[in-house]
């Protein structure tokens, strides 16, 4: 019968199937983690519905364990690296300047204009009494 991992860990996880197996049915279970493929042993536990049933390893040799736990701290490193650049991302937006105002934009613009104007007005007044 296949189904689909839904959760893993050291000593068990869930399934989902198209039906539940019987409590205490005993199984070989299959998958393929970052670590290498993981072949046990396992026990089905009670149904949480009609598609999911957790189990736990009763048999599980040690390099099927080393590929298990390499597989899952492959994933925490994942998810590690994922929830810093989240945390990077926030922090930039959080932190960012934000953007001037149009209003305070145009004010400036013609403050700026003005000043130049004046110069210019004393620079061809200046230049205008040399003569």
């Amino acid at each position: 019968m296949a189904g689909n991992l839904q959760i893993i860990s050291v000593a068990g996880g869930l399934l989902s199937l198209s039906q539940p197996l019987h409590p205490n049915t005993r199984a070989s279970l299959m998958f393929l983690t970052d670590g290498g493929p993981v072949l046990g042993k396992a026990e089905m536990l009670s149904p949480l519905s009609r598609t999911q049933q957790a189990f736990r390893f009763i048999a599980l040799d040690q390099n099927n364990q080393r590929n298990l736990q390499l597989g899952i701290q492959s994933h925490l490193n994942q998810n590690l690296d994922e929830e810093q650049w989240i945390a990077k991302y926030r922090s930039a937006l959080t932190h960012r300047v934000p953007p001037t105002k149009p209003a305070l934009k145009i004010i400036l613009g013609s403050v700026a204009f003005g000043i130049l104007v004046v110069l210019s007005a004393a620079h061809f007044l200046n230049f205008e009494l040399l003569k």
